[in-house]
């Protein structure tokens, strides 16, 4: 199934009845910022249409970097979509963020904005760090290292430490 989001209402639906002029097995896509590479991106399929978005499809993994070009964290997902104009990537289905600082973000959908080097979600989050401490909310805001995150409307627990 090859998945489509809205722009409004990010309502996914599936597109198998549609054509692109681009189907591409296995693509591998950089996204720059200014003259630095932040995103090296690969999945099993990329449809685009000339000046439209770029849908990625099957084991979505995005690698995310510095500006010292060092990798900092990794995004798995099931579906992307990256703007043609911005670079931001939106993220759909077992979305999981792991960061090369001991934190994990799990989300149903997240969003990348390549401007402001944030990821943020309005979805249910479950967030843990290397100790395995979990929080629950909906909303999220973070750098993409999730060094400096916040969790809007946040539940959970913490566990004592020796």
């Amino acid at each position: 199934c090859i998945l489509s989001c809205g722009k409004e209402d990010d309502e996914i639906s599936t597109i198998e009845e549609f054509r692109y002029d681009n189907e591409i097995l296995s693509p591998k896509i950089n996204i720059y910022q200014e003259k630095n590479k932040v995103i090296y991106a690969t999945a099993k399929e990329l449809f685009k249409d000339e000046g439209k978005d770029a849908i990625l499809v099957g084991d979505v993994v995005s690698n995310f970097f510095n500006d010292s070009g060092s990798q900092i964290s990794t995004l798995y997902s099931d579906s992307a979509i990256v703007e043609s104009f911005s670079n931001n990537l939106k993220a759909f289905g077992n979305v999981k963020v792991v960061s090369d600082s001991g934190y994990t973000l799990f989300s149903d959908k997240i969003y990348w904005n390549n401007q402001y080097k944030l990821v943020t979600s309005d979805d249910s989050v479950m967030f843990t760090n290397s100790h395995q401490d979990t929080m629950y909310g909906i909303g999220f805001e973070s750098d993409i290292d999730l060094t400096h995150s916040k969790i809007f409307k946040p539940y959970g627990s913490v566990k004592e430490r020796d």
